[in-house]
């Protein structure tokens, strides 16, 4: 399969329908293309960026957007006929790396609209661009083989590290938020405030984000025993979060409180049957 670069809009379409049956290939080759275009159109604003300043880029910057939108279309009409090709094997691989490259073309969309607004950072843009690598756009030719042990393997664990990343830039985001209450005595006072309506509630469980094993495997238990609870999940309100760790001098999530008293979540089992019941009649 031949590079469609420099190929007119007409002379791509003729292309495509040719071999209707390779619409996928295709249009796998055609991201990569666009994401080689983006990359030289970057590198061509970067030198512009840097010889003339913020005054005289304009049509630079017009390029890099409407390079920029081109990818992006391609990655759309990607993950729209991806769920046709099921009965390609690996075709899970080809789905989660195109989401990848839609995850880092949004962050360049929105560094380039801080470029209006003079907070505009080169070296982030570049890092992101850095990130699409235009030679791991799958090709189609490789995806119906069975992966190795030891590649899917690889597979297993860039997952895992992606997720472990996103934990760590959520904790950090969150670290930056706090830092902000503690030094704002308005704001703390607010978080007491919302804790004391919080613990109206006899028994509480505070979550940082839904998706924690132990948090699921909580909700469980308290649903399982038709415990009357609420839930609340502070990732939502750095006030909370802040005051719910002061109270517990705890700093990781959830966290059970019974009668506005921190309790251990490893002891819930023993606690449970004196937690108030949903369907209780006090008789």
């Amino acid at each position: 399969m031949g590079s469609y670069i420099g190929k007119t809009p007409t002379e791509l379409e003729m292309a495509g329908n040719e071999d209707e049956e390779d619409v996928l290939g295709f249009k796998l080759t055609v991201l990569r293309d666009a994401m080689i275009h983006l990359r030289v159109q970057f590198l061509h604003f970067q030198s512009f960026y840097e010889k003339e300043g913020l005054e005289n880029i304009g049509n630079d910057l017009k390029a890099m957007k409407i390079i920029l939108m081109v990818v992006q279309n391609k990655i759309e009409e990607l993950k729209s006929i991806i769920p046709e090709y099921l009965e390609i094997k690996n075709i899970g691989m080809v789905k989660q790396k195109i989401e990848d490259f839609d995850l880092v073309v949004t962050e360049i969309v929105l560094e380039m609209k801080e470029f209006e607004r003079d907070n505009f950072l080169m070296e982030k843009v570049e890092k992101l661009i850095n990130k699409l690598n235009p030679f791991d756009v799958p090709n189609l030719e490789t995806l119906d083989q069975e992966l190795s042990p030891n590649e899917m393997m690889k597979t297993i664990m860039s997952k895992s590290a992606k997720k472990q990343q996103d934990k760590m830039n959520k904790e950090t985001i969150q670290n930056d938020e706090e830092n902000e209450v503690r030094h704002d005595n308005s704001r703390i006072l607010s978080g007491q405030r919302k804790i004391y309506k919080i613990f109206r509630k006899p028994v509480v469980l505070f979550v940082n984000h839904l998706e924690e094993d132990i948090t699921l495997k909580s909700l469980q238990v308290l649903n399982e025993s038709q415990i009357d609870y609420s839930i609340f999940d502070v990732s939502t309100d750095s006030e909370v979060r802040l005051i719910v760790k002061y109270l517990s001098d705890c700093e990781t999530f959830p966290q059970l409180f019974a009668r506005g008293n921190f309790e251990k979540l490893s002891d819930i089992d023993s606690l449970i049957t004196s937690f108030p019941k949903l369907y209780d009649n006090g008789i």
